[in-house]
């Protein structure tokens, strides 16, 4: 995905301020951050009360907050990040409003109202009736889920340690267990004086604590601790000699605590950080009570002295999004949320088995057969689902499947119903099912599940719709980064006059079935790790590329969205006035780019298969989508933001001069196509892993830049631009330089409390230029990029539609280093891998050099990193007709290096160190002496 680094208002507030209409921002925020206030009111003009307000973040998706509005139909969030944001607001019997592109700055207050239009549904209403079995029907789900905290056994403990891995628990007080659940304790609440110890067993995890702690490691006293578990936590308190038998006299303040903190895990909340609690341990926990030989999980609620937000959590399956690690420790609080430092387990270091390869999924699926209608921003589906389980004892299985969509009933190959959990979708609304008995190893299974519901897909007004979830409009594995890949059969319903562009291909010719439209799809024997659809009002146009063998579609919307009509209409009313508002955004139309994205996609795809390998797919659609500020792709398919489809004028009477020229807009296309093969191709196997993926889209549109512009100072000033990014501390880092806040493996986990957007200001940029300087690295004079495009497609080849490590890479760099690169001496790129993907260091370079006629003197200085850090740092001349290489000069640590006198042409103009920004560096001076 990619977004613009720098839109300066909102899309509606800044085409407002164009038109000199009244639209202010408010008194600046008491608190860090931004604000965000408004008032949500009906067609007639009356409040709404109770509207919901979700705030998310527009390059990630990820909810940052969400509030009701209240009596007086008002809103406020604070202490937002400063960024762009999507702002979406829902409310019963009254259709979805969104704002696409909504800015916060730090200090400042935005002002945001909401008129909510009646909820209508194209061709009437989605009804599915709940024929099977009613959700959470499980007898020990609901024995456990309605439970009471208060009855079980206590402890009086003094001096009693509780070792998870790297985490050590002293405890000093009282133990009040629940009460068993099938003969298991699986929760208790500890009173008293304790203490929580915790060192990461890696330099980048200490490193990465020390952000919030001040040292890389953690010691925080505490009052009490909430704990779910299903491990032998009960059995090692009752036989620890600590621990003693006790009456309990703090039972009820033991019970309001469990339930308070269940409340987090259970309830969506509108504050900051809080969906990192939203999760229901209830389904966790069954899935080990039906399978007792498992080690089971732990989970901890640390009330700190300092930090007293604070959840621990030990997963023998992986802790959520960070999977297959097993360990993590993450903040939920207002200025301190995110995730403080995560890792594998002690033993798995030990053997040296810690690494993203590993695989502790539950189960793998083979297929998915789709069978959906959509009705305005209603879906209601079947999918049949082809699984196999992966390891033994398996009978329940948790899904990610997006929240509003309600599941009615999931059946066996055989048609009989089972149990399924899914609580409402305010809820820890987490979808799992059932099993009568645990899965056979390795057999294949196919269950079908039967789903509707609304918010899936947004209706942006004018035939505009996007869809929201990326990955969870269908039932999906949630213990991979991505998605479980899978074919794909997909068939979809939906009113006539609109169209559905899905992933793989058309298997047949559209069809109606009265007023309905059908079309069926199928990614064939390709397995795909997500799969998507754009849907709406569209014209198309497409061209078969011989060249690159694929048909490049573009699909534009023929309306604009509400939210540019209502642009529009402020404008006429104000020229309508006699005002003169300068702009051209009355005839707004994003049709007329067709030629224009085709041949960009055109372009870009011809220059990836020359570089990367050929794609198995035959077509690739442009499409358009109402969210002004960011593109996405699935397989196939790629999300263009509209306002791409303008031109730089309308942009910039849109967002502003910088807003709308922003690089942003002219590689978004070629970004997104690149994904075809950094992401879908080649996908990666956990979070530590994806920073490929990003920043290897982004050095993609670089090639883009040198060969399809054509030119190289376009070129070079792209690759300042990522620089500027990685180096330059700004409000919406938190005042943080990106690159010293951790290494790029470290991924979405560099966005907390602490750093702001600091993943979206290194991932991209500091990924793209891992991959550029190993490039130059290979560049040669006469061989231009042979040795480079050979490793690139060679570990497309090696690892064809498949998930990929860091470490995969690394050992295809090895394969194909150039002599030069073995700086190292041992063949390995160690020294490269450990400074610039695990590591944040950045040097400074100096070059002092004279010219003498034909001879070029001088000397290099390293400097600003440790003894050990080696880098090539390659040389350039201008023989007047443009940069060539001269040489590279091997660095260690802070140093200066003497070229000694150097013949060359007698028409030398100048000489330069990373003359094409070839080595990422905090500063570069060249002097001619």
């Amino acid at each position: 995905m990619k977004s613009p680094t720098s839109v300066l208002l909102s899309f509606l507030c800044a085409a407002l301020l164009l038109v000199a209409l009244p639209f202010g921002a408010g008194a600046s925020s008491a608190v860090a951050g931004g604000e965000l206030s408004g008032t949500v009111t009906d067609p007639k003009g009356a409040v709404v009360v109770g509207a919901s307000v979700a705030v998310l973040d527009a390059a990630t998706g990820q909810q940052r907050a969400e509030v009701k509005t209240d009596a007086r139909g008002k809103f406020k969030v604070e202490g937002l990040p400063a960024g762009s944001y999507v702002v979406v607001v829902t409310a019963p019997n009254f259709s979805e409003s969104r704002r696409e592109g909504v800015a916060v700055e730090e200090g400042k207050a935005a002002t945001l109202d909401f008129r909510l239009e009646v909820g209508q549904l194209e061709g009437g209403t989605v009804d599915v009736k709940a024929t099977g079995l009613k959700p959470n029907a499980d007898p020990l789900y609901q024995t456990m889920r309605g439970h009471e905290f208060a009855g079980g056994p206590v402890f009086a403990v003094n001096g009693l340690q509780l070792k998870r891995d790297a985490a050590v628990f002293a405890l000093s007080g009282e133990v009040y267990f629940m009460p068993p659940v099938e003969g298991r304790h699986v929760g208790a609440v500890f009173i008293g004086t304790g203490e929580l110890k915790l060192t990461p067993p890696t330099e980048a995890e200490r490193r990465g604590i020390a952000i919030f702690t001040g040292q890389p490691t953690l010691a925080e006293t505490f009052s009490h601790l909430v704990m779910r578990f299903t491990d032998k936590t009960f059995d090692e308190i009752k036989s620890s000699p600590q621990a003693q038998a006790a009456s309990g006299a703090q039972a009820a303040r033991a019970r309001e605590l469990y339930e308070e903190a269940m409340a987090r895990t259970r309830k969506r909340a509108p504050t900051v950080g809080s969906s990192m609690t939203l999760y229901n341990y209830d389904m966790r926990t069954l899935v080990d009570l039906y399978a007792p030989q498992r080690p089971g999980f732990f989970l901890a609620f640390v009330n700190g002295s300092r930090f007293n937000k604070l959840l621990f959590r030990l997963d023998p399956l992986g802790v959520g999004d960070l999977a297959p690690e097993e360990v993590a420790l993450a903040s939920y609080g207002e200025s301190d949320w995110g995730i403080w430092t995560s890792f594998h387990r002690e033993e798995e270091y030990a053997k040296g088995t810690a690494s993203s390869d590993q695989d502790n999924r539950l189960y793998d699926i083979a297929h998915h057969e789709i069978d959906g209608a959509i009705k305005g921003t209603q879906i209601a589906a079947s999918d049949t689902i082809t699984l196999r389980a992966l390891q033994p004892h398996v009978r329940v299985i948790p899904f990610d499947l997006f929240r509003t969509l309600r599941v009615s009933r999931v059946r066996d190959e055989a048609g009989q119903d089972l149990n399924f959990i899914q609580e409402s979708k305010d809820n820890d609304a987490d979808f799992a099912i059932v099993f009568p008995e645990a899965l056979p190893v390795g057999k294949p299974q196919k269950i079908t599940v039967e789903y509707q519901g609304g918010d899936a897909v947004a209706d942006s007004g004018g035939g505009n719709y996007i869809l929201i979830p990326r990955s969870t409009w269908y039932p999906n594995n949630p213990q991979t980064t991505f998605g479980d890949r899978a074919t794909f059969s997909l068939t979809f319903r939906y009113p006539k006059g609109h169209m559905l562009v899905g992933v793989g291909a058309p298997t047949e010719a559209e069809t109606r079935e009265g007023d309905i439209t059908v079309t069926k799809w199928s990614s064939g024997q390709t397995e795909l790790a997500v799969a998507g659809f754009n849907y709406g009002r569209f014209k198309r146009k497409a061209l078969k590329d011989a060249d690159s063998g694929y048909e490049i579609e573009f699909y534009a919307n023929t309306e604009v969205p509400d939210s540019l009509k209502r642009v529009q209409m402020a404008i006429e009313q104000a020229e309508a006035a006699g005002q003169q508002t300068m702009t051209t955004l009355g005839s707004i139309t994003t049709t007329k780019m067709a030629d224009s994205a085709i041949a960009d996609a055109q372009n870009a795809t011809r220059l990836y298969n020359a570089y990367f390998g050929k794609l198995p797919y035959t077509r690739l659609a442009m499409t358009q989508q109402p969210a002004a500020n960011f593109g996405q792709a699935w397989p196939t398919l790629v999300y263009m933001p509209f306002t791409a489809f303008l031109d730089t004028t309308q942009r910039t009477q849109l967002f502003g001069v910088q807003g709308g020229t922003d690089n942003f807009w002219k590689y978004v296309g070629p970004h997104e196509v690149a994904h075809q093969w950094w992401g879908h191709i080649i996908g990666w196997k956990s979070y530590r892993d994806q920073w490929m993926s990003e920043g290897f889209a982004e050095f993609s549109t670089s090639l883009y830049a040198f060969y399809i512009r054509k030119d190289i100072n376009k070129f070079i000033d792209f690759w300042e631009e990522q620089r500027q990014q990685i180096v330059t501390a700004k409000p919406s880092t938190r005042g943080n330089k990106p690159y010293t806040v951790g290494a790029v493996t470290q991924g979405w986990r560099l966005s907390n409390g602490k750093t702001g957007a600091t993943y979206q200001n290194l991932v991209y940029p500091k990924g793209a230029y891992i991959l550029h300087m190993l490039r130059m690295m290979m560049w040669d004079n006469k061989a231009g990029d042979e040795q480079f495009r050979k490793m690139m497609q060679d570990f497309v080849q090696t690892h064809y539609n498949k998930d990929v490590s860091t470490e995969d890479f690394k050992r295809a760099v090895e394969k194909h280093m150039t002599p030069t690169m073995n700086i190292g001496g041992n063949g390995k790129m160690d020294w490269f891998f450990d400074q610039w993907v695990y590591g944040t260091q950045m040097p400074s370079y100096r070059f002092e050099y004279q010219l003498n006629g034909d001879t070029l003197s001088g000397r290099i200085t390293q400097s600003g990193v440790s003894d050990d850090f080696l880098m090539l740092v390659p040389v350039y001349v201008d023989l007047g007709n443009g940069w060539a290489q001269l040489g590279r000069a091997p660095m260690k640590g802070n140093s200066t290096v003497e070229l000694g006198n150097i013949k060359l042409p007698s028409n030398i103009k100048k000489a330069s160190l990373a003359a094409l920004k070839d080595v990422l560096a905090a500063e570069v001076v060249n002097v001619k002496k």
